[in-house]
């Protein structure tokens, strides 16, 4: 898998797991610290995910637009980037 690739998906599951946090945080106790902790990794990690793709070389627009979705670009990039690793290399 290309670098760009490899550096979006991590970045993607991280994403997701910090929102899953943050929803299951509001969902449950809503501790105003863990909201306080995770609300800017969350935030941090959206961003990055965001200027990965719309920056990154040799992407599919869909990739680039599904990954400026909010809660659920995580998943959308993690989807469209195992797509994208399977494409042949000349399609590139």
């Amino acid at each position: 898998m290309r670098p760009l690739l490899r550096s979006l998906e991590v970045l993607s599951i991280l994403e997701l797991v910090s929102v899953a946090v943050l929803l299951v945080n509001l969902a449950t106790v809503h501790l105003r610290p863990v909201t306080a902790a995770i609300g800017p990794v969350h935030g941090a990690l959206y961003l990055a995910v965001a200027v990965t793709a719309l920056l990154g070389r040799d992407l599919r627009p869909r990739t680039r637009l599904l990954a400026l979705v909010p809660v659920a670009g995580g998943v959308f990039t993690i989807l469209n980037v195992r797509r994208e690793a399977r494409r042949p290399v000349a399609a590139r």
